[in-house]
């Protein structure tokens, strides 16, 4: 009999943070922050403007030295060691207007050469983008949604080992938000570390699969996509108009609702998901003699996650 192998020591995060702040004139920034992204993990930053998603980004892809604390890639602290390794896009787009995509495009991809040995397909990368009917054109003659996605595109050619990318849907489309949900995917599916900044919360639901909130600089909650909307639990949001006054009274009164209030066009209530719950609402609108304009149904979401922390809304 032959005695296994002992199991060597845990691989190091991808990327970490431990007790990051950093910190600018009139006190903004980021931390104390601890926060790590494991080899094939997607992790989306969500929190309002100014709560420091964008600070962290750039301290973890070397771009600002931290004020305090320390920062890693793959266990090593050196961040000429970890650039080679990395793709970066942050909301601010940045090309040289007078080339066309395919020559900014394979001025990023040749930066990477000495790590990645072999010919890139650039024209691929530019079609799989939906940019290859523009690829000679100047990229100042590109919209903003094609710099946006030629951005993305450079970030991602070389298949680094670590994404980090600040607002990565802004300026797409719903096809190509879609496409780049699944490239993540695929970068996590081959051992890549993904890290993202977005208040996006349709997108981070589909495509992530941990969300670190932050508030003040902080970070106040940090757990799989799934286990934040089950800690909501089962309730969903109904939103209706109607002729005349709404029957609050008969609202509340239906089985399951948690609560119920006017806005200025209509009500919003909160229910426990049950077969029968819309029916229910019909009728007792029927029943106070009001016709029903307008019915909505929203499932909670990690803007609602956000407000439950918090207690007031994200885009607040």
């Amino acid at each position: 009999m032959t005695a296994g192998r002992a199991a060597g020591p845990p691989a190091p995060p991808a990327l970490e943070a431990r007790g990051l702040v950093r910190r600018f004139p009139g006190g903004r920034g980021a931390g104390p922050v601890d926060l790590r992204v494991d080899p094939g993990e997607v992790v989306a930053l969500v929190g309002p403007n100014g709560a420091g998603k964008s600070t962290l980004l750039r301290c973890l892809a070397t771009l600002t030295r931290p004020t305090a604390g320390a920062v890693r890639w793959w266990g090593d602290a050196r961040p000429s060691r970890a650039r080679g390794r990395l793709g970066v896009a942050f909301e601010v787009t940045s090309h040289v207007e007078e080339a066309s995509g395919l020559q900014n495009l394979a001025f990023f991809a040749a930066r990477q050469r000495a790590r990645h040995q072999g010919r890139t397909d650039l024209e691929a990368i530019l079609a799989a983008n939906d940019l290859l009917a523009v690829a000679t054109d100047p990229v100042a003659t590109y919209s903003f949604g094609m710099r946006r996605r030629l951005l993305l595109a450079e970030a991602l050619c070389h298949e680094p080992d670590g994404l980090l990318l600040d607002e990565p849907t802004v300026g797409l489309d719903v096809t190509a938000s879609h496409r780049l949900g699944r490239a993540l995917r695929a970068a996590a599916a081959r051992g890549a570390a993904v890290l993202i900044a977005s208040n996006d919360t349709g997108f981070v639901q589909r495509s992530c699969d941990r969300v670190g909130f932050l508030d003040g600089g902080r970070l106040i909650r940090d757990a799989a996509v799934a286990t934040l909307l089950d800690e909501l639990g089962p309730l969903r949001e109904l939103r209706l108009r109607c002729v005349g006054a709404p029957p609050l009274a008969q609202l509340r009164a239906i089985e399951g609702v948690a609560t119920c209030a006017a806005t200025a066009d209509g009500v919003v209530l909160t229910a426990r998901r049950r077969d029968g719950l819309v029916a229910d609402v019909v009728r007792a609108l029927g029943d106070a003699d009001r016709v029903l304009q307008d019915l909505t149904i929203r499932d909670p979401d990690l803007a609602d996650c956000f407000l439950a922390l918090v207690g007031r809304p994200l885009d607040a």
